[in-house]
């Protein structure tokens, strides 16, 4: 197969957004060293944050998004139960993280696996290639736990 019939291809299926960050990389004379604020009235960029110790893992940003960008990991994330979370609404997690804090020698340093079907307790991650940050999860969380700043990291187009 030529390598024209290849390009093309890749052309078909990726993104409008996709294409935009390969442009940026093609014409790019340096990596960039900040990050920028997104011009007003630009779509589909911005920079999605999610504070994982308030996520009750609903699975509400997984249904709402079109492109599966937001998926809920079955892991725990142990660490970011001993940041300021602030506020817990659900009674559950709040006892559950009193609990462990209780439980703990040291600050843990990673997530744990879970069984399969236990659902609530999950680690929140955004895949940034796919997202268009179009808002439909930060909308529907009913925790507030993903917010989307109208900034754009350049550098992590970079990233490897």
């Amino acid at each position: 197969m030529s390598d024209k019939t290849n390009e093309s291809e890749t052309e078909e299926t990726q993104s409008k957004r996709e294409k935009l960050v390969d442009l940026i990389r093609k014409i790019a004379i340096k990596k960039p060293e900040k990050v920028i604020a997104v011009p007003e009235g630009l779509r589909g960029f911005g920079k999605v944050t999610a504070l994982q110790s308030i996520c009750i893992g609903c699975h509400k940003c997984e249904e709402v998004c079109q492109l599966d960008a937001p998926l809920i990991e079955n892991k725990f994330d142990l660490p970011s139960l001993f940041e300021d979370s602030g506020e817990i609404k659900s009674e559950n997690r709040r006892l559950l993280i009193n609990f462990i804090k209780q439980l703990a020698v040291k600050k843990p340093l990673e997530a744990i696996s879970l069984p399969a079907p236990l659902r609530g307790f999950g680690r929140l991650c955004v895949a940034i290639e796919r997202c268009i940050t179009c808002g439909d999860c930060e909308e529907t969380c009913p925790e507030k736990v993903i917010e989307i700043k109208p900034i754009f990291d350049l550098g992590l187009i970079f990233q490897e």
